[in-house]
């Protein structure tokens, strides 16, 4: 063994370190000097082995054995791979067992190694230290005496000294360096063409096979194919006959494509060993060829018989089991198998038990392919069978076992036909050859469809039969019975002809309402003649008619095995008292046998009774014999069995319809024809009065019905179309289709499957109808007596658009856009009015949805049309303003950031009263009144008693003062002074309450429109009206004594109050909810668990009187819309109405009362209603409402010391404070901030507010880079200190703020860019600089690296000094001096 090289680059010498247990410790003997020189000598001549290279070595041969299973192993048996696979696994366990013995001991003989390691090198030294001095002894004693020194290489001297060449080299390294001319393509062409010649001489002198024919002759090479088995190239390396043949390539052509996964089957290392083989077998027999033929041809045909048993065992395996057996297998010779095994199929058909292939060699003649024998023979009923079963040149073992057993399947065939011949001569059974099969009609004439099918199964021989439609239970019973007895089939085809009979009437009426059965559960079947008929019959049950039933009895034709003949009976059966209760049969009657005359031979009702009993027809289809015969499918319908069905299903519906009504006294005319008698109808002759409507109304209704007919429409006949005809319509639509002198109107009823057709839920359904048609009628009639004399605002302001007696829809609004429908719903017994919207307003939403729930409750309580006409009048303007209302809920309004709070929440109270609450905090009712005014109102007073608040809600201060700015002057001669109207000078007596009271409250029953004699049912909605302030407007000095009229006569909603007065605020509650969360729309009582109401002291405001408001004013009112007073530049991009910057400058005046208590604030009584005063320590400060506008909640600063402070200044600082802090959208967070800067010292105050000057003027600091922000709250971009909403100033020992920075020069269509920076102040130091705040992860840390360097350098070159604040001065120099990189941004 040679030495081992280890990691470390030493040498174990073989045999080094073994011992027991000596280990590396032990020194070998010491050897003799001979041997050591000898040991020493084989070491140096051989060299060791690196252990990873021998690793490797073996890694390489386990991988290699491993490849060569795996192609080899699918082939085998299992026991045989089972076998190689454990040799290998012992093989290569022994040598990686080595492998790790020679590591172990690698690893214990390190000392030893090295040690033998060096001996050997000294003896290595010395030994070539010896042998030199004896080469060189040598080679002085015998080599140098007799040797002379050259003569001078002179010419070659001359040569390179002359020329600078050395020109005269040997040739011998010419040729040994420079590679000689390789030959040209006409040469190779020339050699080709003769080597060609010479071995067609040679093919034609030798003796050669027949079988290796096909061969060709190409570039100088010859190539032999013979398909299916191998393809040899040759070629000779000479002309002389001699030269034996030489075979340059060989490919084995069997291929295995069933089992195979596309592989070759011979692997590369027996392909080399066959090539070797055949040459040696070229170049010693005499006939060289023909030994190559011979032994390629064994080794093929031995592959070919090798690949059919593991296709055989594959077979077996995977798809026909134990069907085909392997009954011997020689390798190399034969090959037998037997399929159709009767012991294994457990039966006996008296036919061969076992059917035998053979594969097999020929012994005689080895030069032929594999030889088929079948056993026993194949008949010879099909030539073209046997031949395919001959072959097996496709080498595919099942492909040959079928074309055996398809011969043989075609010979049961054949005897089953004969059989069936024997029992009807004229049978036209057929055989179907690519898949055998005997397809035999049962019922003639007969589609291919109906035909039984008798197939033979190719793996086992049985036979199968498929017929469609049949089920699988007696499918199986035949099979059965026909595979032990094939004579049994003939009573099997006599009894599939009564069941494809009673299949063809059930395809026949497949497409009708009905049920087929072949039995009947009867209670009398014994008794009844019904039990007389024969067993084939088939009981057909009409679904919408359930107590009708169709028989069809079933007969056999004499002489003629494949027709039948049919005779049809009606049958009407009782009602099941239940489910589960058998039925009985009460009448059977025979149809006639004239088709065109079908008719009952009794009528339904009499007492059951035989009738007679006439064959119809021989057969379904009768051939006439002057027509061509039709196909079996157009024969297998059976028309007179779907006349007979049709014919029952139509008509008996009208006879159940006709018995309903009869039933419920309703008159009519009984069944009618139509059409020329195509269809049916039933003309009802007066129909029942309904409830609740005036007999006024029901005479006119009566009178203008011209006719209704009930008729069956749709395919299913389940659907009743009840006609209408209406005359002297009271309303004309905008429709076309309403301009006739008549009305057509079509109700439509769908019947239930689980109720019959024509049964008393229709009559229901239809008197339902009628009544809904009758209670619109009402209110229509009314409407047409009161249109002549409607106002012209109405007529303008409405159209009829549609009226079909169901339904009435008009349209309304100046453009006709909006719709009102109208309909009355008899499941909930009252009015439906739905809105929506036409023309070019479809799509978007009415307003009036927002009062739908009330407008329905106004309409079922008064249905009439012009009073619902004269509401949405009244309210669709102010609706549409209010409308405007922001409703999103929003966050950061209050100290609470994370809750929402709603701007405006719209709660309808009644159809003209809506409250609005902003904010949860206060309410403004608003009364849509006529003549185009509302009248508002501050909803958080209690109804009944001003002294009294809504729980839930707070009074508006100033809401009397600011609505009146409003007022439209032609409606209002003169305005009360603010003073009286804020603040009134006693509280209201007695009888303003009761006043108040009664215009609140609607009368129970009070009709909106008193009729007045004599005016042909018109109302007065034409009179003069009153002014509305000299009842409403009086001060409250004078209310006591002056009654309450009519507010407007016009109106349509005057109401009497309780004591008997009419009341002046129409469509009010009876009293308000008491929070948000117990309002309910359309409320009307007091909720009894509602809490009692807050006192207040006795004292009334003048917010609880109503205003009143033009549309105009109150859209103008509601309107987002610019702050007035305001610069644009100044008023902030949010845009809101007049109302919200009103109430929301009141939420923010109450919040700055409660920050004044929380903060080191001093407050300073007012007597001024309105106006808060407070100071801090360098400055007063007084808060107030804007007088001009009532809108903006202004400051008015007063210094305590004037020189601190320059007058710009203290405006900029009132400026900001009107703009940016008390302005929308009015967050209380935003004067916390504030009022935390007014407490700052008065340098640093100043600084701020030079910042606060370059947000309002930010044109004045041209030369600046930047804009800036001052951030009251923290925004959501801000670094994560606090949630973003809460205060942004925090002022102790050090001042915190936030600055939102925007770059002035951008690109048009990119936004400009924007960065907040954290400041803090250090009040001690004086130092300004950027807060060291932790980024969230994802944001950039270039923009707040900048400024914090900006902000140091500027401390650095400017040190701040005593009592100097250095805010602004770091603030200019940051915005003066920050640039970001190109392309970046924060």
């Amino acid at each position: 063994m040679a030495p081992v090289q280890l990691e470390n680059h030493q040498l174990v010498p073989p045999g080094g370190g073994g011992g027991g247990s000596g280990g590396p410790a032990s020194a070998p003997a010491p050897a003799p000097p001979g041997a050591a020189v000898a040991a020493a000598a084989a070491a140096a001549a051989s060299p060791g082995y690196r252990l990873s290279t021998l690793i490797e070595f073996l890694l390489h041969r386990a991988y290699s054995e491993l490849m060569v299973l795996t192609d080899l192993l699918p082939r085998k048996s299992d026991v045989e791979r089972k076998i190689e696979i454990v040799q290998f696994a012992s093989r290569t366990r022994q040598l990686f067992v080595r492998l790790l013995a020679l590591v172990k001991w690698a690893n214990n003989a390190g000392k030893v190694e090295k040690c033998a390691m060096i001996s050997s090198f000294l003896d290595q030294q010395a030994i070539l230290f010896v042998d030199t001095a004896d080469r060189l002894a040598s080679l002085a004693r015998d080599a140098l005496v007799h040797a002379r020194l050259p003569s001078f290489a002179i010419p070659y001297a001359i040569d390179v000294l002359t020329t600078g060449s050395y020109p005269r080299l040997p040739t011998c390294i010419r040729d040994k360096i420079i590679p000689p001319d390789p030959i040209t393509k006409i040469e190779k062409q020339a050699t080709l063409h003769q080597l060609n010649q010479i071995l067609r001489h040679r093919l034609v002198t030798t003796d050669l096979p027949p079988q290796l024919a096909n061969l060709t002759v190409a570039n100088g090479r010859v190539k032999f194919r013979v398909e299916g088995e191998f393809e040899a190239t040759l070629t000779v390396m000479g002309d002389d006959p001699d030269v034996p043949w030489r075979l340059l390539k060989l490919e084995i052509l069997v291929e295995d494509k069933e089992t195979g996964d596309g592989r070759a089957l011979v692997h590369s290392m027996q392909i080399n060993f066959i090539h070797q083989l055949v040459q040696s077998r070229l170049f010693a027999d005499e006939k060289p060829l023909q030994d190559m033929y011979n032994c390629l041809h064994s080794f093929c045909l031995s592959l070919q018989l090798e690949v059919l048993h593991s296709q055989t065992l594959m077979l077996i395996r995977e798809r026909w089991g134990d069907l085909v057996q392997v009954e011997r297998y020689h390798a190399g010779k034969c090959l037998s198998l037997s399929v159709w095994n009767q012991q294994v199929l457990g039966r006996n058909t008296g036919t061969a038990s076992v059917h035998k292939v053979t594969i097999k060699i020929d012994e005689n003649d080895v030069s032929k392919p594999l030889q088929i024998f079948h056993d026993p023979p194949l008949p010879a009923s099909d030539s073209k069978l046997v031949e395919r079963a001959m072959k097996i040149d496709h080498l595919s073992i099942e492909k040959l076992l079928i074309d055996s057993v398809l011969a043989r399947a075609h010979q049961k065939l054949q005897e089953l036909k004969a059989i069936l011949r024997g029992f009807n001569a004229n049978e036209n059974s057929s055989i179907e050859t690519a898949l055998p099969a005997l397809v035999v009609p049962i019922l003639e004439p007969c589609g291919n469809s109906e035909c039984l099918h008798i197939f033979v199964d190719l793996h086992s021989g049985m036979f199968q039969l498929m017929l469609y439609g049949l089920d699988q239970a007696t499918l199986d019973d035949m099979e059965k019975s026909l595979n032990d007895d094939m004579k049994r089939i003939v009573p099997w085809i006599q009894q599939l002809k009564f069941w494809l009979g009673q299949q063809r009437c059930k395809q026949s009426i497949k497409h009708l309402p009905t049920i087929s059965t072949e039995t009947l559960q009867l209670s009398n079947y014994s008794t009844h003649p019904i039990g007389n008929l024969s067993k084939n019959k088939l009981f057909i049950k009409l679904t919408r008619l359930p107590q009708y039933y169709i028989v069809v009895e079933m007969l056999e034709v004499p002489n003629k095995p494949t027709q039948l003949s049919y005779k049809y009976y009606f049958m009407s059966v009782s009602a099941a008292d239940r489910e589960d209760c058998p039925v009985m049969a009460l009448l059977l009657q025979q149809f006639k046998e004239n088709i065109q005359e079908l008719i009952f031979r009794t009528k339904t009702g009499k007492q059951p009774r035989t009738g007679t009993k006439r064959k119809l027809s021989d057969d379904s289809c009768p051939v006439e014999p002057k027509k061509t015969k039709q196909s079996g499918e157009m024969c297998a319908f059976n028309k007179i069995l779907a006349h007979f069905v049709a014919m029952c299903d139509t008509n008996m519906p009208f006879v159940g319809l006709r018995l309903e009504l009869s039933n419920l006294e309703i008159p009519h005319q009984g069944v009618q024809m139509e059409g020329d008698g195509f269809s049916h109808a039933i003309r009802l002759l007066k129909i029942p009065p309904c409830k609740g409507v005036n007999e006024e109304t029901q005479k006119a209704l009566d009178r203008s019905l011209l006719d209704c007919t009930f008729r069956l429409q749709g395919r299913n006949n389940r659907t009743w179309v009840a006609e209408l005809v209406f005359a002297n319509c009271p309303l004309n639509g905008t429709s076309t289709r309403e301009q006739g002198p008549s009305r057509h109107v079509y109700l439509t009823y769908e019947n239930l499957l689980s109720e019959p057709v024509g049964g008393r839920k229709v009559v229901e359904m239809f008197l339902n109808d009628w009544n809904s048609i009758a209670r619109l009628y009402e209110c229509v009639l009314e409407f047409a007596r009161s249109l002549p004399d409607i106002p012209a605002h109405l007529n303008i302001f409405s159209e009829v658009r549609v009226y079909n007696y169901r339904k009435l829809i008009l349209c309304y609004g100046t453009t006709k856009g909006s719709s009102v429908s109208i309909q009355w719903n008899s499941i909930h017994q009252k009015f439906h009015i739905s809105l929506g919207t036409v023309g070019p307003n479809s799509g978007c939403s009415n307003c009036h949805n927002t009062i739908l729930h009330q407008l329905q409750e106004m309409f079922n309580k008064t249905p009439n049309v012009v009073q619902l006409l004269q509401v949405l009048f009244d309210t669709q303007a102010p609706l549409n303003a209010i409308n405007k209302l922001p409703t999103v809920p929003m966050l950061g309004l209050t100290q609470r950031t994370n809750t929402a709070y709603q701007c405006f929440s719209i709660l309808p109270q009644s159809s003209t009263h809506i409250r609005l609450a902003f904010r949860n905090m206060y309410c403004i009712d608003i009364y849509c009144r006529s003549r185009g005014v509302v009248a508002i109102r501050d909803g958080a007073y209690s109804l009944f008693d001003n002294s009294k608040l809504v729980e839930g809600f707070y009074p508006a201060p100033g809401l009397k003062t600011f609505l009146n700015m409003f007022v439209d002057s032609n409606q209002d001669a003169r305005r009360r002074s603010v003073n009286e109207d804020d603040n009134p000078p006693s509280p209201i007596g007695g009888d303003m309450m009761d006043s108040l009271i009664s215009q609140l409250q609607p009368p129970p029953q009070q009709q909106p429109f008193p009729k007045q004699p004599g005016s042909s049912g018109a109302y007065p909605l034409t009179s003069p009206p009153t002014s509305y302030h000299s009842t409403v407007s009086q001060s409250p000095s004078m209310m006591h004594t002056q009654s309450p009229g009519t507010l407007d006569p016009s109106s349509p909603y005057t109401m009497v109050s309780p004591s008997g007065r009419a009341g002046n605020w129409p469509g009010s509650p009876q009293v308000s909810g008491p929070s948000p969360a117990t309002r309910l729309p359309g409320s009307q009582t007091m909720p009894t668990n509602m809490p009692p109401p807050r006192k207040l002291p006795q004292r009334s405001w003048a917010a609880s009187i109503p205003t009143i408001l033009t549309h105009s004013a109150l859209n103008i009112l509601l309107l987002p819309s610019p702050t007035p007073g305001l610069v644009p530049g100044l008023a902030g991009s949010y845009l809101c109405s007049p109302l919200e910057r009103f109430l929301g400058s009141v939420i923010m005046r109450r919040h700055l009362q409660r920050i004044i208590q929380q903060e080191t604030l001093q407050l300073i009584n007012s007597n001024e209603p309105g106006v808060i005063m407070f100071k801090t320590d360098a400055l007063k400060c007084r808060v107030a409402l804007s007088p001009k506008t009532n809108q903006t909640l202004q400051l008015k600063v007063t210094p305590e010391n004037a020189g601190q402070w320059k007058p710009d200044e203290l405006q900029v600082l009132e400026k900001f404070f009107e703009t940016r802090v008390a302005g929308p959208p009015f967050k209380a967070n935003t004067l916390i901030a504030f009022t935390k800067l007014l407490g700052a010292p008065t340098h640093i105050l100043r600084d701020c507010v030079h910042i606060m000057k370059l947000e309002l003027f930010p044109d004045q600091a041209t030369q600046l880079k930047w804009n800036v922000q001052f951030c009251l709250t923290i925004p959501p971009s801000a670094p994560p200190i606090a949630p973003p909403g809460t205060p942004a100033v925090v002022l102790k020992s050090k001042m915190l703020f936030f600055l939102q920075l925007t770059q002035k020069t951008s690109v048009p269509p990119q936004e400009p860019v924007s960065i907040i920076v954290p400041i803090i102040y250090d009040m001690a130091s004086g130092t300004t600089q950027q807060a060291d705040i932790p980024r969230q992860q994802n944001s950039s840390v270039a923009a707040p690296m900048l400024v914090s360097n900006i902000l140091k350098r500027f401390a650095e070159m400017n040190p701040p000094r005593q009592g100097e604040c250095t805010i602004f001065a770091a603030v200019g120099d940051l915005m003066a001096n920050l640039t970001l990189p190109p392309g970046g941004r924060p």
